[in-house]
C-alpha cells in the first residue's frame, strides 16, 4: 500500500510538471505583441493601447503562474524519489525494505558482486559433535525463552528489522536504525546527518533527520535512546551483529563446534545486501573478513571431526565469497584428499593456479604447494 501511494504522488507530480512545461511552451509560443506606447508620457492612451497593456499583463502572470506550478512540481518529485530511496521496489516487506542511498557510480566505485550464503548442513558426524556440547544460549533472535526483547534488527544479510509498533515509510529511517545497529556507542545529530546525507546542505538535511528520529521513536518506543547522543537500547532491542560478537568471543575460549556452528547460521548473505550506505563499506568488508574466517574454522572442525564433506562444502563457500583465499583453497584440498578425489583435487588446484596468475601474476603459496603435493602422495 505505501509503495502504491509514493507511485501515485511521483505520477501526479510527474503529470503536473509536463502540463506546466506544455503551458510555458504554449504561452511562449502565442505571446503577444509588445504594446505600441506613445512617445509622451502625458499622451493618452487609445482603447487599442489599453487593451494591448492588459493582454500583455495577463499573458506576463500566466507565464508566472505556469512557471510556479512547474517548480512546484518539479520540487515534489524530487522529493518523493528521496523519500522512497531514490527508486520503487514492489514485493518487498517494509521491515526487510533494503533503503539505498543516492550515490553516483563513482562515489560508489566498484561494488562487489552479490554473494548468496547456503549454509551447508552438517553431516551426522558434525552433528553428533555439536549435540554432545550445546551451546549455552540461543544465537537465533527471538529464539531464546528467556530473551523478552521484541524488536530484532539483523544485518547479516539484507536489512530485516522485526517488532515494529508501526511500519517505516521513509528510507532515511531505516539507514538511521541500521548505523546505531552496527555502532552500539551511538551518534550525535551532526555524526548521523553527515552519514546518512554526506556532504549535503544542513538547511534541507536536518529537517529530514528530525522527521527519521520521530519516524524512528514512533516505531520503537523508548528503545531509542536521545540526548547528546543517539543510541538503541540493547537491552529492548536484539542486534544480530552483537550475537555474532558474542559467539566469536565464546568461540576463543571453548572448542565447542556448535559455537561456531551457531554463529554461522546467523549469516543469511552478503551484510546489508541491496543497501548502498556511503558510510557502510568499511563494516562490509571487515564482516566479509569475518565470514572468510568463519567459513574456514569451521570447515576445518568439521574436517578435524571426521565431516570431509562438510569440510568441502565450508571451503566451496569461502571459495565463491572469495576467489583469492587461499586458506580456503588449502581447506579444499585437504577436504578432497580425505574423500579420495584425487582427480577434483589436481583439477582444484591447476584452476587455484591458473586464477592467481590471471588476476595477481603470482604462483599458489608454499604452503599451499605442499598441501597438495602431500595430498597426491597420500591419495
Amino acid at each position: 500500500m505505501r509503495h502504491g501511494h509514493t507511485t501515485a504522488r511521483q505520477l501526479w507530480a510527474s503529470a503536473r510538471a509536463a502540463l506546466a512545461l506544455a503551458a510555458v511552451v504554449g504561452l511562449w509560443l502565442i505571446h503577444p505583441a509588445l504594446p505600441h506606447l506613445p512617445g509622451s508620457l502625458t499622451d493618452p492612451l487609445s482603447q487599442s493601447e489599453v487593451e494591448q497593456v492588459v493582454s500583455d499583463l495577463a499573458w506576463v502572470l500566466a507565464v508566472v503562474l505556469a512557471l510556479a506550478v512547474l517548480i512546484g512540481a518539479a520540487h515534489s518529485l524530487m522529493h518523493e524519489r528521496s523519500s522512497s530511496g531514490g527508486r520503487s521496489l514492489p514485493g518487498i516487506l517494509p521491515s526487510e525494505w533494503p533503503m539505498s542511498r543516492r550515490r553516483s557510480a563513482r562515489e560508489r566505485g566498484t561494488r562487489v558482486r552479490p554473494y548468496l550464503l547456503t549454509i551447508a548442513a552438517p553431516t551426522s558426524a558434525t552433528v553428533e559433535a555439536t549435540t554432545a556440547h550445546p551451546p549455552t544460549e540461543q544465537p537465533i533472535a527471538g529464539a531464546s525463552s528467556s530473551d523478552t526483547r521484541s524488536i530484532s534488527i539483523a544485518v547479516l544479510g539484507p536489512l530485516k528489522i522485526d517488532g515494529l509498533a508501526r511500519r517505516i515509510r521513509r528510507a532515511a529511517t531505516y539507514e538511521l536504525l541500521a548505523y546505531l545497529a552496527f555502532h552500539p556507542q551511538g551518534g550525535s545529530r551532526d555524526e548521523l546527518i553527515e552519514a546518512i546525507w554526506p556532504a549535503q546542505d544542513p538547511k534541507r538535511t536536518r529537517p529530514r533527520f528530525w522527521q527519521s528520529v520521530t519516524e524512528a521513536r514512533k516505531a520503537i518506543g523508548d528503545a531509542l535512546r536521545d540526548g547528546e547522543r543517539y543510541q538503541l537500547d540493547r537491552s529492548q532491542v536484539r542486534v544480530d551483529l552483537d550475537d555474532l560478537d558474542r559467539l566469536l568471543t565464546e568461540s576463543n575460549d571453548t572448542s565447542d563446534p556448535a559455537t561456531l556452528e551457531a554463529a554461522l547460521a546467523l549469516w543469511r548473505g552478503e551484510p546489508l545486501d541491496g543497501a548502498d550506505y556511503a558510510w557502510a563499506d568499511g563494516e562490509i568488508r571487515n564482516l566479509r573478513a569475518t565470514l572468510l574466517d568463519l567459513l574456514e574454522r569451521v570447515g576445518c572442525l568439521r574436517l578435524k571431526r571426521g565431516d570431509a564433506r562438510g569440510a568441502l562444502q565450508m571451503a566451496e563457500q569461502a571459495i565463491a565469497f572469495d576467489g583469492l583465499h587461499e586458506p580456503s583453497w588449502r581447506l579444499a584440498l585437504e577436504a578432497e584428499q580425505s574423500l579420495g578425489l584425487r582427480e577434483s583435487m589436481t583439477r582444484r588446484y591447476e584452476t587455484l593456479s591458473r586464477v592467481l596468475d590471471e588476476q595477481l601474476g603470482l604462483k599458489p603459496a608454499r604452503e599451499t604447494r605442499l598441501v597438495y603435493q602431500q595430498a597426491l602422495s597420500q591419495t
